[in-house]
């Protein structure tokens, strides 16, 4: 009888329309997937040296002072330095990472459970890079490093959390 009773209790998997932690973390990851895709493409598209003279050209138009001149400027600068074979390398591990964040995003709204053990071992090997970066980098350009890392550290936290909480409910 006890079975039977134990059997009805709605478990953690057991409405699959409900948003809880996982879909916002998947959600989050499709945001992610989203902006690495746009990402890529526009890498991809500076290769072309003439979309590069004509964003050039455009820039040339703004007025020496506006922000926006300089930056876009600076961007410019730095996608040349880089270098053709460099931008082909960034847009090949940007893609593989977004496929990573896709399988990511797409197992955990299925509710997997191999999805809550890729993303929480996948994001937790990024923190140790983001607590380097955030190291190295100059004190007035750390708040976005700041902010990914805490959002990286909160998914892992949760991630742990529900999946212990899920092994002690099985036990």
């Amino acid at each position: 009888m006890s079975e039977v009773v134990a059997s009805n209790v709605p478990g953690p998997k057991s409405n699959p329309h409900k948003i809880d932690g996982l879909r916002i973390i998947a959600l989050f990851k499709f945001v992610k997937v989203l902006l690495l895709i746009a990402t890529s493409y526009g890498v991809h598209k500076l290769l072309d040296a003439q979309i590069v003279e004509r964003l050039y050209s455009w820039v040339s138009t703004l007025s020496d002072d506006r922000l926006e001149r300089r930056l876009i400027v600076r961007a410019l600068d730095w996608v040349e330095d880089l270098g053709a074979k460099r931008m082909e390398i960034f847009v090949a591990v940007t893609v593989a990472y977004t496929a990573v964040a896709l399988i990511e995003g797409i197992g955990l709204w299925m509710r997997k459970r191999w999805a809550e053990w890729l993303t929480t071992v996948f994001t937790a090997s990024l923190i140790p890079f983001e607590l380097w970066d955030l190291i190295k980098r100059p004190p007035g350009h750390r708040l976005p490093i700041v902010a990914t890392l805490l959002v990286n550290i909160i998914i892992v936290a949760y991630l742990v959390w529900f999946i212990r909480r899920n092994q002690n409910t099985h036990r």
